[in-house]
């Protein structure tokens, strides 16, 4: 089984390299990680994701965009984390804020439009920021670009950052309309080695006191897939989450990424994986309550209730266009992608130079193909077999349409009329499905 995982996950990997789609990977990664050990290719830079929380392009007309912020500030590093962020360089933040303003200046063109729907600070910590700071950020996208009248303001947080006195600023003296609150478990012992500075108590209160200063539209992090969880413990966060009547839930399987301390304790056999079966299970409970308390699965690892889906996630696997601000942050126009430098002080320098620190790429047809491919699979709609008969090359079509009807016949993907979606089954190995699918 490790073999074959290792194998796909080198297939996958090489196949985006080459291809040099970095931010894709990057917010997809952000947005998810894998029940079974692998890469899923969120948010989101996440990207998605952000995983996973941070990119798209749309063959379709572009109508309306969202606009994802890093904020690459944390007061310590967790131990699974391998995303973009420095820790004490808390003396940039102001600078660094004026530059976010300066490069919205500086790219007021990139959109073909002037409608905004969706703001999404993410991190890093965004908590980090002072109610004043998030506000100069916000007033100018206000001065360049016009929201939607049902526009989504996602902002992330911490839960030790939530006191009441920053949530009601926050609630009262912001224009944010949606939390996620980065939980990840409500069990001490797991939050320790995650090196969280919250704890269990601290997680609740977090929740409870954003709900009483009036938020009502919650997302939350959980973590599964741990080293020595079981699904008692699993179960146990679940239970306390959906007590906890948030509107949406992001649940992630742990992946050791190499330069964390996970990844390293894992290599000295300090910690050890769970078993693949164990994984399994646990995502089976994950589906199961998830049901069981009104929250559809709309993407492998979103879940929400009806009309509470992540509104800028959703832009990310409906392939719309977005502009990333900040360093690291990644950006799609339709059909270039482009990624700013992963360093606060060169990427402060360069924009006060008026220069953008980014690298550009140009999607093939052929990239945007698999990019459908992949992003549409993992949702609940699934592939739209007319989609790509109207937009993409039809010399494609057959070898795609025997690729996806292969997967029917193992009960991998379910046919419903011209769509195809995974079945519970091929969830587990999304993957492995989709680098299969690959053109």
């Amino acid at each position: 089984m490790t073999l074959v995982k290792n194998a796909v996950f080198f297939i996958l990997f090489s196949a985006f390299f080459i291809n040099a789609n970095y931010g894709l990977i990057l917010i997809i990664l952000k947005s998810s990680f894998t029940i079974s050990k692998l890469r899923y290719l969120k948010n989101i830079n996440a990207l998605y994701f952000t995983l996973m929380k941070n990119a798209s392009f749309s063959l379709k007309k572009l109508k309306l965009a969202g606009i994802y912020i890093h904020i690459p500030f944390c007061k310590s590093k967790c131990n699974y984390c391998d995303f973009y962020s420095e820790t004490n360089n808390a003396n940039n933040i102001e600078q660094y804020t004026k530059a976010l303003q300066k490069e919205l200046d500086l790219r007021s063109s990139y959109f073909n439009t002037q409608q905004i729907e969706t703001i999404y600070f993410g991190g890093g910590s965004p908590s980090t920021l002072s109610v004043e700071q998030i506000n100069n950020v916000f007033n100018k996208i206000l001065s360049i670009y016009k929201l939607s009248d049902n526009y989504e303001f996602t902002f992330e947080v911490n839960p030790d950052d939530l006191k009441i006195k920053y949530l009601e600023e926050l609630r009262n003296k912001t224009s944010i309309n949606r939390l996620s609150i980065g939980l990840q478990s409500f069990d001490n012992n797991d939050l320790m080695l995650m090196n969280r500075r919250h704890n269990a108590k601290q997680a609740i209160m977090a929740v409870k006191n954003a709900q009483k200063v009036g938020f009502n539209n919650i997302s939350g992090d959980l973590i599964y897939g741990l080293p020595n969880m079981t699904k008692l413990k699993w179960e146990t966060n679940l239970n306390i989450f959906f007590e906890l009547n948030l509107q949406h839930l992001s649940a992630y399987h742990l992946t050791y990424e190499e330069g964390t301390l996970y990844y390293k304790w894992l290599k000295q056999k300090k910690i050890t994986e769970i078993p693949e079966d164990n994984s399994i299970e646990q995502f089976d409970l994950l589906i199961d309550k998830a049901k069981n308390n009104n929250f559809i699965q709309y993407e492998i690892s979103n879940f929400g209730k009806e009309n509470y889906f992540s509104k800028h996630n959703s832009n990310y696997w409906n392939r719309e266009q977005y502009l990333g601000l900040g360093s690291s942050a990644h950006s799609y126009d339709g059909q270039t992608r482009q990624w700013n430098i992963a360093n606060i002080k060169n990427y402060i320098n360069s924009i006060f130079e008026n220069k953008i620190p980014a690298q550009k790429e140009i999607l093939s047809n052929r990239d945007k193909l698999n990019e459908y491919i992949m992003t549409s699979l993992r949702t609940k709609e699934g592939i739209d077999f007319d989609y790509i008969k109207n937009n993409f090359d039809t010399h494609h079509l057959k070898t795609i349409s025997n690729l996806l009807n292969k997967k029917v016949k193992t009960n991998l993907i379910i046919k419903n009329e011209n769509n195809y979606i995974l079945s519970q089954k091929g969830k587990i190995i999304s993957d492995a499905i989709i680098t299969d699918l690959f053109i």
